[in-house]
């Protein structure tokens, strides 16, 4: 959460000459990160309404700019073979000397990673 609070704080600014995917992937990755140190079941991810993580007790993680939640999702469902307006698929995870299978259930603009095996 801190480091997602610290580049909100610098106005999710990204050094010059960035690849246009890296802040998209590197929010994603910090999102994914937050839910599994906090041992959450589940996040939920919208590119309007930012990311709320499903922990003991819910809370919402600082909002990314809507063009880098979009783009992350978008790269997600390439990466989880999702097509159209709803569906689901899995991903394996590696993190940790573990692994861990996330299904990300999408509808409309809302997309529901689960967390299973934390």
């Amino acid at each position: 959460k801190e480091t997602l609070t610290q580049w909100e704080k610098q106005g999710w600014k990204e050094e010059p000459g960035t690849d246009v995917d890296e802040a998209p992937l590197k929010y994603l990755a910090l999102v994914l990160l937050d839910a599994i140190e906090e041992r959450a079941v589940r996040l939920a991810v919208d590119k309007d309404e930012g990311v709320m993580v499903y922990a003991g007790t819910p809370y919402a993680l600082p909002k990314a700019p809507t063009p880098y939640i979009a783009r992350g999702l978008e790269i997600l469902r390439e990466i989880a073979g999702l097509e159209g307006p709803s569906g689901q698929g899995k991903l394996a995870l590696g993190v940790r000397n573990d692994s861990l299978d996330l299904v990300i259930q999408k509808q409309a603009g809302r997309h529901v990673i689960n967390i299973l095996g934390l």
